[in-house]
């Protein structure tokens, strides 16, 4: 009798909260229609450019003014808002059309109540007019690719010493990665740097040195995020490199932050082909893993692969939880991201990955070895990465 008591009740309850069940389900499937676009939820690990994340949870402090131009999704925006706080601004700048309401949409999700995004191409002059380019992967520019190329958008240009004389907001740090158009930028906002000095995060290619030279010639380092090699020319990038992303400080303001080289660096391990074993579906790990005192590291990667046509993770572990990532085709990775930074809070037991999702797989894939080196200078510094 109490076993169909029970089973009554269960058969009541059940048909009482079916109209609730039907509603949450239907807020499932409406979360789902707005899902995040390229980056993971705000309580999630973000792996958004690690190298240039570690940089901006060094530099952007409570409380700064900080921009980002060329905001993308909002990836490395939302780092920038957690870091300045509650009484900190961050200014966002998007250029595509096609890519700055994903931007808005990741901005509002993540909770970034700090952040307010302008729709404009930073430019050397406010009140213009550029073409939007479509990229291969969400990469517009203002520059084509092919001599007959037709833009796809045009937007209107903003100068960020316009923008900085108009709102009073002067930037204690600011990030570009504006696909080519960093110098029309950097120009723009002559004034500001020679002011304020702000510290500076950049993407280039090793050929073009518009940038560096300027920002040398006022007064700055520049600092390869992905070596922490001093950049005076184009000869001081590692051979055969694609993009890079250049850290500058202004010598005025060296003894605020870490980055003041030269830093000392000390081999820690170098490791061989046979350190690595391939398991049943392809992925490669270490045989067994290696224990790394808290600071800061450099992983040099040697591997090879060929496929275009899989899905691949690579980057270290901390236990069976990615602490560092990378995400592409395997040949993408094996050509231009081959060497990683990570930061450690404590002692840890790493391990260096390479997995593949989805069920794909390349068999061309290999790993030669690594080379792990410690940078002595920032043992002590408290920054987390993976908060």
């Amino acid at each position: 009798m109490i076993n169909n008591l029970k089973n009554w009740l269960k058969i009541r309850l059940a048909r009482a909260l079916a109209p609730e069940i039907d509603q949450l389900l239907g807020v499932e499937r409406k979360l789902e229609d707005v899902r995040l676009y390229g980056i993971a939820p705000w309580y999630q690990e973000n792996f958004w450019e690690p190298p240039v994340q570690l940089a901006l949870r060094d530099l952007c402090r409570p409380g700064d003014v900080v921009f980002d131009v060329g905001a993308n999704f909002g990836g490395l925006t939302t780092i920038m808002s957690r870091m300045v706080g509650p009484k900190g601004v961050v200014c966002s700048f998007e250029a595509s059309p096609r890519i700055v309401d994903k931007c808005q949409r990741n901005l509002v999700l993540s909770g970034c109540s700090n952040v307010q995004l302008f729709h404009a191409a930073v430019y050397y002059k406010s009140y213009a007019k550029v073409p939007i380019y479509l990229g291969s992967h969400l990469n517009d520019s203002i520059y084509n690719n092919q001599p007959n190329e037709t833009a796809a958008y045009e937007v209107s240009t903003i100068c960020l010493d316009d923008f900085v004389k108009h709102t009073g907001l002067v930037p204690n740090l600011a990030k570009m990665d504006i696909e080519g158009a960093e110098f029309d930028a950097i120009k723009g906002m002559a004034n500001t740097i020679k002011s304020a000095k702000p510290h500076l995060i950049l993407e280039t290619q090793p050929d073009d040195t518009n940038c560096l030279d300027f920002l040398r010639a006022e007064g700055y380092i520049a600092i390869d995020l992905n070596t922490y090699q001093v950049v005076e020319s184009s000869a001081d990038y590692p051979e055969g490199v694609g993009i890079r992303n250049n850290l500058y400080i202004h010598q005025d303001r060296l003894s605020e932050v870490a980055y003041n080289p030269p830093f000392n660096f000390k081999d820690f391990a170098t490791l061989e082909a046979a350190d690595f074993q391939s398991k049943p579906d392809g992925s490669i790990g270490l045989k067994t893993p290696l224990i790394l005192d808290r600071g800061r590291y450099l992983i040099d990667v040697a591997f090879k692969a060929q496929g275009t046509d899989n899905d691949l993770t690579c980057g270290v572990k901390v236990g069976n939880k990615p602490i560092f990532r990378y995400h592409a085709y395997s040949n993408l990775l094996a050509s231009s991201y081959r060497d990683w930074v990570i930061h450690l809070s404590e002692t840890s037991k790493v391990d260096l990955y390479f997995d593949f999702l989805h069920g794909t797989r390349d068999e061309t894939l290999s790993v030669q070895g690594a080379k792990i080196t410690q940078i002595s200078d920032f043992q002590d510094l408290p920054t987390n990465l993976y908060i």
